[in-house]
């Protein structure tokens, strides 16, 4: 006998979420490898003549050539560093605004609750990073553009998001790292919570 089709809704939920669970680990671990290997670089602990060599990978379908000359020294290995922290930056704001919707929470601008506050303002990040990650600015128009203050276990953030309207995204806006760590805290517990 087949499963009833509530039953079967509730497992894919449930299946979804945890697949959810999992990509948050992945970016979140990602931008954690790449901040490390950014504090490495600005140590000097990676040596640009160890690093910066003639590079030859071989593939199944042809091989891939990286000369020499593009991380020569010090201040390209970190800037190359400080890229990629970018990069999975963005896929960790990327993973946490999927994971909202995978739970069916949707950005609510008017949000007043701890959690819909959170989802607006991970989705006003994620606006940030869709509209350059290389150069990543705020988005908040219309009712999006308020104040917002969102509590992550005793840690205030406040944001003036019509004031941030049009200005260059930087993670020191949300407190730094350590408070976007606190937020995929705060985050990875709703959805938690959802999966049961």
């Amino acid at each position: 006998m087949g499963m009833a089709p509530e039953q079967h809704l509730k497992r894919r939920r449930h299946m979804e979420i945890h697949e959810a669970l999992e990509d948050i680990e992945i970016a979140f671990r990602q931008l954690e490898f790449t901040i490390k290997l950014l504090s490495f670089c600005d140590l000097g602990n990676i040596n640009p003549k160890d690093f910066d060599t003639d590079h030859i990978i071989m593939l199944e379908g042809g091989s891939l050539h990286f000369p020499v000359g593009h991380f020569s020294d010090a201040d390209s290995l970190i800037r190359g560093a400080s890229i990629s922290v970018l990069l999975a930056f963005s896929a960790s704001v990327l993973v946490l605004d999927k994971g909202f919707e995978v739970i069916g929470i949707k950005p609510d601008p008017k949000a007043t609750d701890n959690v819909g506050k959170l989802r607006a303002l991970i989705y006003m990040v994620r606006c940030a990073q869709a509209h350059g990650v290389a150069d990543p600015r705020w988005e908040a128009r219309g009712r999006f553009g308020r104040t917002i203050t969102v509590d992550l276990d005793g840690t205030p953030i406040t944001l003036d998001l019509q004031a941030l309207n049009g200005e260059r995204f930087h993670i020191d806006q949300l407190g730094g790292y350590l408070n976007w760590y606190r937020i995929r805290d705060a985050a990875d517990r709703i959805f938690s919570a959802a999966s049961k």
